[in-house]
């Protein structure tokens, strides 16, 4: 058997998965995940990727953070497995001893018989993964290690421990650039018979110091483009960053926890998840785009609160990293069993009124300042009909988190 066609043999042993990178020092609300587990299995994502690390981690706490999820993913069939956050973890013990503790539960991920464990890595870390920690596991292990990485060749190189990689979102690269890579990492998959799990996100955005300020060059291309891209490439897996990594924006989950004194308060992205399950049934089943039956269709909006270049009136932060390659537009994403009419209206503007096709459609419509309303129709049906917060002019901090309604 041509070494590309046993190479893709070997990665066919799997199916394909979603799951969905949960960070446990952000608790959700009383500490109970049961609500977390429920919305991620109506999502269609089979699996959290739990990040054991943080920041300002108290590591007997993470411990029994991880003991409590892991039995309610038990009573709730639902799976879990470890990554290891490695700007935080230096202990390689640790990770074996919590890799062969979980083992044996039925929460566990395994994948082709073994148990899934992964990382998220800025740099590679100190130990060697295949010596320090894999030979020391009690049980055949899958190991896809994060990385911030944007060679392709690299990433597969024998060099590199594992099972293939996990390479992050790169927030600084445009949608065409990401695509690229992506394009480079599915070629150097089928040739190496690695796997390779993707990563989608939506709009991340965090200010939290000047060492922290940063949006990202890809705007609305970053999440509904780029999930019908990685239809077309077919990777293993795809990992949505994150379910509730509040502080940068970039959650799927409920924000429950947020106040009202930070940029991620009160703004639900529950969209972000219908979404993901439309395209996840296509992934699943080998489709290269969306197939929406009637009882998932969905119009949805997405916007920012304020102009992505006007700094807040009580500002003390300098725009963040990126802001010039945000638009100041409404996005409506359609996922429609047949065609509608959309109608938006966006402030004091006249309203826009188009027929949507059957499928998925994106399209982008210049703001105005005020009230953000929507409504979809088919005849008499009503689909969507939304309003959202107002956008202003200035702000008093800057937000560059999206509603998404």
């Amino acid at each position: 058997m041509p070494k590309r066609d046993m190479a893709m043999a070997k990665r066919a042993t799997s199916t394909p998965l979603i799951f969905a990178h949960y960070m446990l020092v952000m608790q959700p609300k009383d500490g109970d995940y049961t609500e977390d587990i429920n919305l991620a299995k109506e999502a269609g994502i089979e699996a959290f990727a739990v990040n054991y690390g943080g920041w300002n981690v108290d590591w007997t706490q993470q411990e029994g953070y991880l003991e409590k999820f892991y039995r309610t993913a038990e009573t709730l069939n639902f799976h879990l497995f470890l990554s290891i956050d490695t700007t935080s973890v230096k202990d390689t013990g640790m990770i074996i001893d919590l890799s062969n503790k979980y083992s044996s539960s039925s929460a566990q991920l395994k994948v082709d018989g073994k148990v899934m464990l992964s990382s998220f890595q800025t740099d590679p870390p100190a130990w060697n993964w295949e010596t320090d920690v894999i030979a020391k596991i009690n049980s055949p292990v899958l190991f896809l290690p994060g990385s911030l990485s944007d060679d392709a060749v690299a990433l597969f190189s024998d060099e590199i421990p594992g099972d293939g990689p996990f390479p992050w979102i790169h927030t600084s690269k445009t949608a065409d650039q990401e695509h690229s890579l992506d394009v480079a990492l599915a070629s150097q998959r089928d040739s190496s018979g690695k796997k390779w799990m993707a990563a989608v996100a939506p709009w991340f955005f965090t200010r939290l110091s000047s060492d922290k300020n940063w949006s990202q060059a890809q705007d609305d291309s970053i999440f509904v483009d780029r999930w019908l891209s990685l239809l077309s490439l077919k990777p293993d897996f795809i990992e949505i960053v994150t379910w509730n990594d509040w502080s940068e924006s970039s959650y799927v989950g409920p924000a429950a926890q947020a106040t009202t004194d930070v940029y991620w308060a009160d703004l639900d992205h529950s969209p972000f998840r219908a979404l993901s399950k439309a395209f996840g049934k296509a992934f699943k089943a080998g489709g290269e785009t969306a197939t929406v039956d009637e009882a998932d269709e969905g119009v949805y909006m997405f916007y920012r609160l304020q102009p992505a270049s006007k700094l807040g009136s009580s500002d003390t932060l300098p725009l963040p990293t990126d802001a010039s390659n945000l638009k100041d537009d409404v996005f409506v994403v359609s996922l429609l069993s047949d065609a509608a009419e959309i109608t938006l209206k966006s402030g004091d503007a006249a309203p826009v009124t188009w027929s949507a096709p059957a499928g998925v459609q994106k399209t982008s419509h210049t703001w105005s300042l005020g009230t953000q309303s929507l409504q979809a129709k088919r005849g008499d049906k009503v689909i969507a009909d939304k309003t959202g917060p107002a956008i202003v002019g200035q702000m008093d901090k800057y937000n560059g988190n999206v509603v998404a309604l």
